[in-house]
């Protein structure tokens, strides 16, 4: 059997990073693209102006055809005798309507072909139009401001491109002096021609194509949105000229913005707006004071050079993966011939390692045949014969062929010679190629089942000293709780001796004395001697009360009582004490609550508080007591009930033991020192919390903390 697996084998390889030549190439490649990407993009550009001009070249040649057409035709009419005539004979006025001049220039120009013919007097008076009929017609409109009439007048011929002053079309304007026969210059004969469809044809041909004036102002277009925008500044007085002749209309000249990165005397850049950055190429057209553009998208020569640099890189990417390819080819077939080498090499050390592990293995096929057993294997089960002739189940008893992948089971080993041993099996599924096998492991948990028992035997003692260590401590405890009653026994039958002893000693006096008054008949003194007498039962008797419930069973019944209600009982029962010691009473009870608590117990706490706030007030000037009762806003759903005087308060030491039995601050005689422990028992008993706060000279204030019920507003107190 092989225990390897050669493609876990190869997956299990790390890939090696890319080699440093490679990367290096890469590098030094994007730094190419960088450095030469201006470089490469005026090289785009020269190459777009070099397609440029080759294609301006059919532009201009139709251009100059369609001027040629009627170039020399003002010149020919100039000298038609009908035209001479006409001008040599005008009305005193223009006739709008129809006329012989107007009949004929309209003749000529459909035979021209031409947009219209139009003829003036020196003035620049239109007298004659091809349009006479028109909506639009030149006839009576004086055109004297426009420079080709100016030029006409001066004996020369008249070239100009303008917007008509009257139609608002624009066309070239060709004229030429019509003469007498003795040479006075009679007018002017004018031909305009339309070149909207030149315009039309270059727009179909897909190109952007411009034709500039001498002052660079657009006045031709395959685009009629650019029309009268200008490739340079202009200046006021040529704009004041423009405003003067109106050749481009009446509207201001804009000028483009140019775009300052992509600049060169052979070409200029231009920011287009919604058009974006444009590269305009520009040629002079022979013989005429006009230049013909066309121009490309800046994004478009772009796209050139990204093209290039990806083509760059894509070469450059085929070049690396053919690379990668052919390293990767070689070191496979390397690390194939190593994988050979170093599956045997494995195999034969972890076969190794598998016969000298201190544990029993044993390779079982689907049916749990055994198919290899190790050498600790045979020696925990003493075989001496082949593998094939001990199945699981005559060496482990009990066997559960199902344990499959559920974990270590208990069982016992049986060796050849019949003896048993306790072990700890493990059965898993393995998978060779597509065939299931199993792995069982086998290890010897003798010594461990040994220690495993002492260890339950030390566990054992272990318990039965605790217990016998937690009998004597019971008992110990017992025994000190029984010191501590006795001792407290001991304080509190020495402070209730010396409570009562006075009253005794004190009513043996006042007997005595007595019956030595009643001797010398004096029975008035006999009479307060009994008084004192009485007072003194009376003392002891309260101290016998206070005794019983201290140390009594507690009612411990309880019900849902209202806050306020002890508080009224309290108030009612010492109103007398609170008016003879001239003590002010401050109550604020705005809002009522609902505790669940024992009535009487309550009313005891409160009557016990608020005596005892009257005592710590006894002969003090200004005395008050202040009773609220509110809600914890730190704790919901308690309320508090605080009972607060202005007396002489109390010092750390006295807190520490204010509750305490028979602790007291008041004179020799005057009190037990058990109302405040009774108080604080009762509260206990009623699930409450009593505290206390004081500062010497300040005060002293009671708060009993009790959970709320419900919440009712009572009438105001």
């Amino acid at each position: 059997m092989s225990l390897n697996d050669p493609a876990a084998h190869r997956n299990a390889m790390p890939l090696k990073s890319l080699p440093f030549w490679l990367v290096f190439g890469l590098v030094v490649l994007i730094l190419v693209i960088l450095a030469t990407d201006s470089r490469l993009m005026r090289y785009e550009i020269n190459q777009a102006r070099t397609d440029s001009v080759q294609r301006l070249g059919a532009y201009r040649t139709s251009l100059l055809a369609t001027i040629e057409r009627h170039f020399y035709l003002p010149q020919v009419l100039a000298s038609d005798p009908r035209i001479v005539s006409s001008l040599d004979s005008l009305p005193a006025t223009p006739v709008t309507g129809y006329s012989q001049g107007s009949a004929l220039v309209r003749q000529i120009n459909e035979q021209a072909e031409s947009d219209e013919i139009f003829l003036m007097d020196r003035s620049g008076q239109t007298y004659y139009s091809s349009n006479f009929d028109a909506d639009t017609s030149f006839v009576g409109k004086n055109y004297g401001f426009r420079p080709y009439f100016r030029d006409a007048m001066a004996g020369e011929s008249g070239f100009y491109f303008a917007v008509g002053a009257t139609s608002g079309i624009p066309g070239l304007f060709l004229s030429a002096p019509v003469r007498s026969d003795a040479g006075k210059i009679l007018g002017v004969v004018v031909i305009k021609i339309d070149l909207g469809k030149l315009e039309q044809s270059w727009a179909n041909s897909g190109d952007s194509v411009w034709v500039t004036d001498e002052n660079g102002i657009i006045f031709l277009a395959s685009n009629s949105r650019w029309h009268y925008y200008s490739l340079r500044p202009i200046s006021e007085t040529l704009q004041s000229r423009l405003t003067e002749t109106q050749q481009y209309g009446r509207g201001r000249i804009e000028s483009l913005d140019r775009v300052t990165q992509w600049q060169s005397e052979d070409w200029s850049t231009f920011d287009l707006m919604d058009s974006g950055a444009q590269i305009v190429f520009g040629s002079a057209i022979d013989e005429y004071p006009w230049r013909m553009h066309v121009r490309v998208p800046l994004e478009q020569i772009r796209a050139r050079v990204f093209s290039k640099q990806v083509l760059m890189v894509l070469i450059y990417g085929v070049f690396a993966v053919g690379s990668l390819f052919y390293r990767e080819r070689r070191r496979r077939t390397q690390a194939q011939a190593s994988l050979v080498r170093l599956t045997s090499e494995r195999e034969s050390h972890q076969r190794a390692i598998i016969q000298n592990t201190d544990v029993g293995l044993l390779n079982l096929d689907a049916r749990f045949r055994p198919i290899f057993l190790n050498e600790q294997a045979r020696s925990l089960f003493a075989l001496e014969d082949p593998d094939d002739h001990h199945a699981p189940a005559e060496l482990i008893e009990p066997w559960d062929p199902h344990a499959a992948g559920k974990g270590a089971c208990r069982a016992e080993g049986i060796r050849t010679d019949g003896s048993r041993f306790p072990v700890i099996y493990t059965l898993n599924r393995i998978w060779v190629g597509e065939k299931e096998e199993f792995i069982l492991t086998v290890q010897d948990v003798t010594e461990l089942t040994a220690a495993q028992q002492a260890l339950q035997k030390i566990n054992k003692a272990l318990e039965r000293r605790v217990q016998e260590r937690t009998r004597d401590l019971e008992q110990a405890q017992a025994a000190l709780a029984q010191n501590q009653k006795l001792a407290a026994l001991g304080r509190m039958s020495a402070a209730i001796a010396h409570e009562i002893n006075q009253p005794i000693t004190a009513l043996s006096n006042f007997v005595a004395s007595s019956q030595v008054l009643l001797e010398r008949n004096k029975p008035e003194a006999v009479s307060e001697n009994l008084v004192r007498i009485e007072s003194l039962v009376q003392r002891l008797s309260r101290l016998s009360r206070q005794l019983r419930i201290f140390s009594g069973k507690r009612n411990s019944g309880s019900a849902f009582v209202s806050v306020h209600a002890p508080i009224h009982y309290a108030l009612e029962l010492l109103s007398a004490r609170l008016d003879a010691e001239q003590i002010k009473c401050t109550v604020h009870l705005a809002e009522d609550y609902s505790v669940q608590a024992n009535a009487m117990v309550l009313e005891q706490i409160v009557v016990n508080l608020l005596s005892n706030a009257i005592d710590a007030l006894a002969g003090q000037p200004a005395a008050r007591i202040s009773i609220s009762v509110k809600a914890q806003d730190d704790s919901p759903g308690q309320v508090a009930l605080s009972i607060e005087d202005n007396g002489h308060g109390m010092s750390e030491e006295q807190l520490a033991q204010v509750f305490e039995p028979f602790f007291t601050t008041k004179p020799m005689g005057q009190g037990l020192g058990l109302g405040l422990a009774i108080s604080y028992s009762l509260a206990c008993d009623i699930g409450a919390e009593l505290t206390v706060s004081s500062e010497a000279g300040q005060g002293t204030c009671f708060t009993l903390i009790l959970p709320i019920t419900t919440t009712n507003i009572a009438e105001p107190s």
